[in-house]
C-alpha cells in the first residue's frame, strides 16, 4: 500500500533556511534603514521650507525679519523685561499655520511668566526634525538647565554669525563687522538679539540665496522654539564633535552637549544626518550642506553684509 507521509525538513535543512533568511534580512536592514533616513531627511528639509515660508511672510506683513531672541530672560530685573523681546520661534507661529497656539501666549512678557508656561510648553512638529532623536520633546531653559520648568524644544536655530571661522587657523576674529570697518558690535547673521536693530532683506547685501537664515541644532542649549538665545554664531564647522586636542576652542570636553558630544554645548549648527546638515536661505530656499565645505565659504553663507563672493558650495 503506498505511504501517504510527505517527507519532511531534515534539522540540517531547516537550520540552512533559517541561515539563509538571516542573510537575506541582514542584507535588507541597511537598505530599509537608508531608505527611512532618506524619508527623514526630505521632512527635514520640507520644515525648513515652511519654517522660510513663515519667515518671509513675517517680512511682508512688519518689513524686516524677525529678532532672534532677547539675549537675556527675567522676572525680576526690571531694566531687562523692559527690552524684552520674543524669540523667531514664537513671531513666526501665526505665519506657519499655529496662530491658535500664538493666541495662548503674551509676547509682550518673557516666556518664564506663568501666563506663558502652557502655551510654551506645547511642542510644535514644524520645528522638530525626524532624524534626531526624541527621549524628551520639553527641555529646561538653558541658564537653568537643571530646572524642572520644561519648554517645548526645537531642532532648527537662527544664524546670529559667525567668529573664528573667516580667520582660521588664527582665533581673533569676532562676530562682527569691525573688520570692514563697522563699529556696531551686532552680529554677523540675519537673527539678532534684542540689543540690536530689526533687519530687513534689504540689508542682506550679499544676496538672499548665499545668506543662512536658520539651520539645525537639534542639541542645543537653548534649542527651544521660545526661548532667548535659540541663535547662535558657529565657531566651529558644521556637526563638529568635542575631541581632546581639538583646534576649535568651543570643542573642549567640558563644552560637550547633553546629548551627542556636540561642540559649544550645541550651540553650533549640526544634526544627526551623515555627512552634514539642513540651512534655510534667505530667499526661503532650503539645501543641505556638507560639514566638509570650506571654512571660508561657511563664513560668508553665515555673514550678511562681508561682501564675499561665492560661485558654488
Amino acid at each position: 500500500m503506498a505511504s501517504n507521509t510527505r517527507p519532511g525538513f531534515t534539522l540540517v535543512e531547516l537550520l540552512v533556511v533559517i541561515a539563509i533568511i538571516g542573510m537575506l534580512i541582514a542584507m535588507l536592514l541597511p537598505a530599509v534603514q537608508s531608505v527611512r533616513e532618506a524619508a527623514r531627511r526630505v521632512q527635514c528639509l520640507n520644515n525648513e521650507k515652511q519654517l522660510g515660508l513663515g519667515i518671509l511672510n513675517y517680512h511682508s506683513a512688519y518689513k524686516r525679519l524677525p529678532y532672534g531672541g532677547a539675549g537675556f530672560a527675567s522676572m525680576t530685573n526690571w531694566a531687562l523685561r523692559m527690552r524684552w523681546r520674543p524669540s523667531w520661534g514664537t513671531t513666526i507661529l501665526p505665519f506657519i499655520e499655529q496662530q491658535s497656539l500664538y493666541e495662548k501666549l503674551d509676547p509682550a512678557i518673557p516666556y518664564l511668566h506663568p501666563d506663558n508656561h502652557a502655551g510654551g510648553q506645547q511642542v510644535v512638529p514644524t520645528y522638530l526634525c525626524p532624524s534626531a532623536p526624541k527621549a524628551t520633546l520639553t527641555r529646561p531653559n538653558g541658564d537653568s538647565p537643571s530646572s524642572t520648568l520644561q519648554f517645548g524644544r526645537t531642532d532648527y536655530a537662527g544664524n546670529y554669525g559667525e567668529r573664528s571661522l573667516r580667520c582660521y587657523p588664527s582665533r581673533n576674529c569676532q562676530n562682527n563687522y569691525s573688520d570692514i570697518g563697522i563699529g556696531d558690535a551686532v552680529g554677523r547673521g540675519v537673527m539678532l538679539f534684542g540689543k540690536d536693530h530689526q533687519i530687513g532683506l534689504r540689508d542682506i547685501l550679499d544676496g538672499t540665496t548665499h545668506t543662512i537664515v536658520c539651520g539645525e541644532a537639534p542639541e542645543g542649549l537653548h534649542s527651544i522654539w521660545i526661548g532667548h538665545k535659540n541663535l547662535f554664531d558657529q565657531s566651529a564647522p558644521i556637526s563638529e564633535h568635542v575631541s581632546p586636542g581639538s583646534p576649535w576652542d568651543s570643542c573642549s570636553a567640558m563644552l560637550a552637549s547633553r546629548n551627542g558630544d556636540f561642540c559649544d554645548f550645541g550651540q553650533e549648527f549640526h544634526s544627526y544626518h551623515v555627512g552634514g546638515s539642513h540651512f534655510l536661505m534667505a530667499d526661503g530656499s532650503a539645501r543641505f550642506v556638507t560639514q566638509s565645505l570650506d571654512l571660508q565659504i561657511l563664513s560668508a553663507l553665515l555673514s550678511r553684509r562681508g561682501g564675499e563672493v561665492i560661485t558654488d558650495y
